[in-house]
């Protein structure tokens, strides 16, 4: 398989964001909270329990990623429910696991 690099990935302000991403997706914690998101939606205080973080440090790398628009939140009575609805975002997270398991 090929990648066609064309001008867009080659302008500098494209060139930032892709690497914006990357350091997003390379904080293992929040590789780990997207994750666990991909298999299914969760709370801060569900997230927090499965992981055995501080519910103050999961808000706060939800927060990033929301920023990002690499999570959605939406609201069930008073609870948020933080879920990952980008199919591309899952993608690329399977596909450099994948990756990884091949080179690791």
């Amino acid at each position: 398989m090929f990648i066609v690099v064309d001008r867009w990935t080659t302008d500098i302000p494209n060139v930032n964001k892709i690497s914006q991403l990357f350091k997003l997706l390379g904080n293992p914690k929040r590789l780990q909270l997207l994750y666990l998101l991909i298999q299914h939606s969760m709370s801060v205080s569900e997230i927090s329990m499965k992981l055995n973080w501080e519910q103050s440090g999961v808000s706060h790398q939800l927060q990033l990623l929301r920023k990002y628009n690499l999570v959605q939140q939406r609201r069930e009575g008073k609870t948020v429910i933080y879920h990952l609805e980008d199919p591309q975002v899952m993608t690329l997270i399977a596909d450099v696991l994948s990756h990884a398991e091949k080179i690791i």
